[in-house]
């Protein structure tokens, strides 16, 4: 008896213990975009789980992750009326629309019943800017911590009651981080572009229905009276509403995304504090480039599909004196690029080659005025794109082109061919080097797997001196062509062999700028190991696995020879991971690549901890980072952090074992006053760090001097 009750408290424990970590990890996938574990190792926590509830049904609870999908079918969806209605919001379509929504915003502020805030004319209004999800907008209701309710906008009183369904998706808790929540916020449910060319494969080769866009396609997965069919779905949301969120005491809308942030709830890395208007319209442009962007080939790109851009009066305190219009808050609105699409001629299709080797087709077009601009050019992305869209050349074909963004073709016209037309055709061999294509499953596209093939080598280079891997600043990749195009680089091992001579060789390269370019290479000499880990392109080694494999093995050469197994060690390192690492290091050449930057005097090797490596004052305490911190930027300073033993985390619990709060802390310093966590501002850090020995990784260029 007592052996049967203490197998049970066992799976008990192991059963709370894989829900937490389940829930964990959802939350550094999900809101946090940092995961620490793989998706298999994720699939294991799961998988257990669901084995252990199934030998023990008296542990299932409603709000275990296996529960997330109900096996009945609903009936018809109820109707929910918001306790505050879902309005739609104004537009503004061009840079003059929107600085006259501002120029009367602080009239109206101006004008205010207490005198204003300031005459018009004088002071820049300060604005919380995110991009404007093409999905379904939702309202989610939460009491004691627990999502109790979920509804679609519908007429923006009344919506449909589809809690059964929100309840599948992932992203979402179903328990928050605060059980003394209880409250009502606002989210859109969208699915990622690469996410939604996934599906579509599947559904093609399983004989099912290609679906017309992501948007739609989250739409309808919404309003499945099966929740099952809607948890099979990618869908992803972000939340970026808390409705009456003065009543917590907050005062700004970034405070209120802040707060959610800390709830647990996703929302959307992108949003940015904007002061005056033209910051917003430079912000407004930014994220018309990288919408434009694929996601699969260039990590600047939005990874979901957007139409605008939402801009938010910040100081939620005088939203309720701006008020509405008859359809519309003041305080706001959604600041679009128009969208005008043309039909054309599709002459060509050619090929341009990403670092990784992927080819991505391009649409040479028969000139086309879309907004008075004419148009010669449109991406297609990959063979599924192709065809999904039964192209041919010599077909007449529609473009769309929004603001800035690249155009993109859509379909074709409804003119019938006439025979001329011919199909679109792969090369078999690279364009700029000879070797023969091979399938990239990844991006569903050919690719070159010569890793020094010129035609990848410059977005290797500039790839390799980018801020995130080896911060080499200012050698940016027109100038890494000019190398390329020169021979002077062949691989990335060559910039460290560059000499004064050799650059001012080149057009317009004088003393000056080679002497700049040689003197932030050589500085780059000193970078950590775990930039050079990542440096090297290993599938799926991000900064943190690099971080965690260079802690762990402590060189490049132990790196290469440890087994799956051994990988399987690390932290975080699962099986699929372990074998991209082996597979990497036993192409030919790539050991080699080691061994050459290891003799141009990069750290391909450093004390592994405990190992008798530098010591590491933060070890085994999680820190937070809050404010602005004057002499370093904030990934700078979790940089240094983690290499003395810190886990760097965005979010304060109870957890935390120390925030550091420079001026502009928010919510986060008043959680953490309010949970007894310690507290440094920038002069005891500094004083901290002055007083520190550290070791040349841990001491960079940025280090505070003593004042």
């Amino acid at each position: 008896m007592s052996s049967s009750k203490g197998g049970a408290d066992k799976a008990q424990a192991r059963v709370e213990w894989l829900r937490e970590q389940i829930a964990h990890h959802n939350y550094r996938y999900y809101v946090l975009d940092s995961p620490e574990i793989s998706d298999a190792q994720w699939d294991e926590l799961y998988r257990e789980l669901e084995q252990l509830e199934a030998s023990h049904p008296e542990l299932i609870t409603p709000d275990s992750p296996t529960q997330r999908v109900g096996g009945a079918v609903l009936p018809q969806f109820a109707q929910v009326t918001h306790r505050m209605p879902m309005t739609s919001l104004d537009n503004a379509l061009t840079d003059a629309e929107f600085k006259a929504f501002d120029e009367r915003l602080r009239k109206l502020l101006a004008g205010g019943a207490d005198g204003g805030l300031f005459a018009a004319g004088e002071t820049a209004l300060e604005y919380f800017c995110e991009p404007k999800l093409d999905g379904l907008a939702v309202s989610l209701e939460f009491e004691n911590g627990a999502f109790v309710r979920g509804a679609t906008r519908g007429d923006g009183s009344v919506g449909e009651d589809i809690t059964a369904n929100i309840q599948t998706l992932r992203p979402l808790p179903i328990r928050l981080k605060d059980s003394s929540f209880s409250g009502t916020v606002r989210g859109e449910v969208f699915i990622r572009t690469l996410d939604f060319e996934k599906l579509n494969a599947a559904q093609k080769a399983s004989g099912g229905q290609v679906y017309a866009n992501p948007r739609n396609t989250a739409a309808g997965s919404l309003r499945q009276l099966d929740p099952s069919i809607t948890a099979s779905r990618p869908l992803s949301i972000f939340i970026y509403a808390l409705v009456d969120a003065q009543r917590y005491g907050l005062k700004s809308q970034s405070e209120s995304i802040e707060f959610m942030r800390g709830l647990g709830l996703p929302v959307n890395p992108e949003g940015r504090v904007c002061k005056g208007a033209q910051e917003v319209l430079d912000y407004h442009d930014e994220l018309a480039r990288r919408r434009s962007l694929y996601p699969g080939e260039d990590a600047d790109a939005l990874p979901y599909a957007i139409d605008g851009m939402v801009v938010k009066y910040n100081d939620l305190t005088k939203w309720e004196e701006l008020g509405f219009t008859a359809k519309a808050p003041r305080f706001m609105l959604a600041f679009k690029w128009p969208e005008q699409e043309a039909s054309t001629r599709l002459n060509n299709v050619s090929f341009s080659i990403s670092r990784t080797g992927v080819y991505s087709p391009v649409a040479e077009l028969e000139p086309v005025n879309i907004q008075g601009v004419t148009v010669a050019r449109a991406t297609l992305h990959n063979l599924d794109e192709i065809e999904r869209l039964d192209l041919m050349l010599g077909d007449e074909v529609f473009v769309k082109r929004g603001g800035e963004v690249i155009p993109k073709i859509t379909g074709r016209t409804a003119r019938e061919r006439d025979g001329s037309e011919k199909p679109i055709v792969y090369p078999d061999s690279c364009q700029h080097c000879a070797t023969t294509l091979v399938i990239d499953e990844r991006a569903h596209n050919w690719a070159c797997p010569n890793r020094v093939c010129p035609g990848r080598l410059a977005q290797r280079i500039a790839y390799f001196c980018s801020r995130d891997v080896m911060d080499i600043e200012g050698l940016s990749e027109r100038t890494a062509v000019r190398l390329v195009e020169a021979g002077l680089v062949k691989d990335i091992d060559d910039l460290y062999r560059l000499t004064r001579e050799q650059l001012t060789a080149l057009e317009k390269f004088g003393d000056v700028s080679a002497d700049n370019t040689l003197a932030v290479i050589n500085g780059s000499r000193s970078r950590p190991l775990w930039r050079v880990i990542v440096a090297l392109e290993i599938p799926q080694v991000g900064s943190q696995t690099a971080k965690l494999l260079a802690r762990h093995f402590g060189s490049l050469e132990a790196l290469g020879n440890a087994s799956e197994e051994q990988l399987m060690e690390v932290y975080s390192v699962g099986k699929l991971i372990a074998q991209e690492i082996r597979a990497w290091f036993e192409v030919p050449g790539n050991a080699e690549l080691c061994r050459r930057l290891g003799e141009v005097g990069l750290k391909v090797s450093e004390a592994a901890a405990g190992e008798g490596g530098g010591p590491q004052p933060f070890a085994g305490r999680t820190v937070v980072l809050t404010g602005t911190i004057s002499f370093a930027t904030r990934e700078q300073l979790k940089e240094w952090l983690e290499l003395n033993g810190a886990t760097a985390s965005d979010s304060v619990s109870k957890k935390t074992g120390l925030v550091i709060a420079g001026p502009g802390a928010g919510s986060k310093l008043a959680k953490a006053e309010q949970l007894g966590v310690p507290v440094w501002d920038e002069a005891k850090l500094i004083e901290f760090m002055l007083s520190e020995p550290s070791s040349p990784e841990q001491k960079p260029e940025w280090w505070p001097n003593a004042k």
